[in-house]
């Protein structure tokens, strides 16, 4: 398993967002986590699980599934990054997000991959 500190303290894109400026900032988003994968330099692999973590820093209510655009930027980065060969379904059987209770310590995102 790899871990990949992202450097984000809150999701840059949710499935909240509304209107035609959605995915205005996708590829910002992608080459900032792009930049944090190179970083933490991960192994290749050709067939991986990636979980992206939120640890929140209270306890107002947030749902998992709304992460899924910033996650879909993450996985197009690690395609990118060569990590992956495709996100598709023979490359990604599961891709998902966690959202962890506040813990005291700072808000902050991660990747996790699991290489099959």
């Amino acid at each position: 398993m790899t871990r990949v500190d992202l450097p984000w303290k809150r999701p840059p894109l949710t499935g909240n967002d509304r209107g035609h400026t959605r995915w205005s900032p996708f590829k910002t988003v992608k080459a900032q986590a792009h930049g944090s994968i190179l970083a933490a330099r991960p192994p290749p692999t050709e067939r991986a699980e990636v979980t992206l973590h939120w640890l929140i820093p209270d306890k107002r209510r947030r749902d998992a599934d709304n992460l899924s655009p910033t996650l879909k930027a993450c996985l197009d980065a690690l395609v990118l990054a060569e990590v992956l060969p495709d996100d598709g379904w023979q490359h990604v059987p599961f891709a998902g997000c966690r959202i962890h209770p506040p813990d005291g310590s700072p808000a902050r995102m991660w990747l996790t991959i699991h290489p099959l």
